[in-house]
C-alpha cells in the first residue's frame, strides 16, 4: 500500500509540473508582461496590437500601459523592467538613442541592423522583425495652402518660411533628428512664429488656419480625413522609421515563444494600413481594441 501511495504522489507531482510548464507556451511558466508604448495614436494602437495577439497565443498576464512618454522614458522602464516589450522606430532608436548620426549610404535595412546591433550591444535589448510600416516625420500643409505656394518638397517650403507659422509638439524642436538639423540641411532660417502644442492641438490649428506649416507623422490619419498634403523630403533628411518590437534579450531567452508570437506580425502591416486604423481611432472614434482586433482578424493572425 506505501509503495501505491507513493506512486499515486509521484504521478500528481508530475502532473502539477506538467500542467505548470504548459501554461506559457514552449515549457515555461505564466509570467506578466508589460507592454509599453508612447502618448499618440499610433502608439495607443501598437501596444493593444501586440497585447491582442499575445493574449490569443500565449498564456502570460498582459499589461498594456500606453502613454508613458518618449523613447527615452520607454528605453529607461525597460532597463528597469518595468516594462517587458515596447514597440519604437529605427531612425529613432539609431539617433535618439545609440546619438549615431545617419550616412549617405545608409538604407532602411542598414539603419535597422545598427539599431538592433547597437540596441544588443549597449543595453541588451534586441529589436524583433518589423512590423513592414516606416512612420517619418514629415511637413504637413493644408491642400490649398500648398497649392497657393506651388509647393511639393521641402526645397520648394524654402523661400516662403519667413512668411509662414510652423506647429509642432515640443519634442521635435528638441531632437536630434529634429527641427534644427532639418533647417541646417535646407537652409530653412527662421519661420515667422513656432509653436509647441499636443500634435491633437496641432491639426486643429492647422484645419482653422492659425498655423500654415504642421510637422508630424506621415501615417497620420487626420491628413487624408482633414484634406491636407505632405511635402517630399527631396534631400533625405529624415532617417527610415521601420516599427518593431523592443524586448530584453534575457527575456526574450527565457520567453523565447514571445518572440515568436510577435514576428507573426513581420512585414504585416504597411503604411496605408497603419494610417487607416489611427483614422479609425482618430476621426472615427472607434475603440483601439475594437480596430486591432478587426484588423488582426482580417490578416487571420487571430480567431473570434
Amino acid at each position: 500500500m506505501r509503495k501505491i501511495g507513493v506512486l499515486i504522489l509521484v504521478s500528481v507531482i508530475l502532473l502539477i509540473a506538467a500542467c505548470s510548464n504548459d501554461s506559457g507556451g514552449e515549457g515555461n511558466e505564466k509570467t506578466k508582461i508589460a507592454i509599453g508604448g508612447k502618448n499618440f495614436t499610433e502608439q495607443i494602437l501598437l501596444v493593444h496590437l501586440l497585447g491582442t495577439l499575445l493574449e490569443h497565443h500565449t498564456d502570460h498576464d498582459i499589461v498594456l500601459r500606453d502613454g508613458l512618454g518618449t523613447s527615452n522614458v520607454l528605453t529607461q522602464a525597460l532597463k528597469d523592467n518595468d516594462i517587458q516589450l515596447f514597440v519604437d522606430y529605427s531612425g529613432t532608436g539609431l539617433i535618439n538613442i545609440l546619438g549615431l548620426e545617419l550616412q549617405e549610404d545608409d538604407t532602411p535595412e542598414s539603419v535597422y541592423e545598427k539599431a538592433k546591433n547597437g540596441y544588443e550591444e549597449e543595453y541588451g535589448f534586441t529589436w524583433l522583425d518589423t512590423l513592414g510600416f516606416s512612420n517619418t516625420w514629415t511637413l504637413i500643409l493644408r491642400e490649398e495652402k500648398a497649392k497657393e505656394l506651388n509647393v511639393k518638397t521641402f526645397s520648394d517650403l524654402v523661400p516662403h518660411i519667413p512668411d509662414l507659422i510652423v506647429g509642432s509638439d515640443a519634442q521635435f524642436f528638441e531632437r536630434a533628428d529634429g527641427y534644427v538639423g532639418m533647417a541646417e540641411k535646407y537652409g530653412m532660417g527662421q519661420f515667422k512664429d513656432h509653436k509647441e502644442m499636443d500634435i491633437g492641438l496641432a491639426f486643429k490649428a492647422i484645419d482653422e488656419g492659425k498655423i500654415d506649416v504642421l510637422v508630424g507623422y506621415a501615417t497620420d490619419g487626420r491628413i487624408p480625413a482633414l484634406n491636407l498634403v505632405t511635402l517630399e523630403d527631396d534631400k533625405g533628411y529624415f532617417p527610415p522609421y521601420y516599427a518593431a518590437p523592443i524586448l530584453r534579450m534575457d527575456f526574450l531567452e527565457k520567453y523565447p515563444e514571445v518572440g515568436e508570437v510577435l514576428n507573426m506580425l513581420s512585414g504585416v502591416i504597411d503604411e496605408k494600413e497603419m494610417s487607416a486604423m489611427n483614422s479609425k481611432m482618430d476621426n472615427d472614434q472607434m475603440d483601439e481594441r475594437e480596430i486591432v482586433e478587426e484588423f488582426l482578424l482580417e490578416k487571420g493572425l487571430i480567431k473570434k
